[in-house]
């Protein structure tokens, strides 16, 4: 589960983190299905990273990126402005 803020939201950085997962799941065209068997997940919890409503870890993270054909920082880039987006 992960740390909400005090409004009981998720982190705006597990949000962010999520979203480009999904933006690069998306580019490639590949469904949260597809995804979720390359990694050994349900696609499920896909969607919960996706959605920032659970944390993704960082050693679920490097076999997220390692699906996606890309690196971490390529993900990650600079969550410190979760405003801006990212490109690959």
């Amino acid at each position: 589960m992960t740390k909400t803020t005090e409004n009981g939201s998720p982190n705006p950085l597990d949000i962010a983190l999520g979203s480009r997962i999904r933006l690069r799941r998306r580019e490639l065209g590949y469904s949260q299905e597809q995804l979720a068997r390359e990694v050994g997940i349900t696609f499920q919890q896909v969607q919960k990273y996706e959605h920032g409503t659970n944390r993704v870890s960082f050693s679920r993270l490097v076999e997220i990126a390692q699906a996606l054909n890309c690196g971490v920082v390529d993900i990650v880039g600079d969550l410190a402005q979760p405003g801006e987006r990212s490109t690959f």
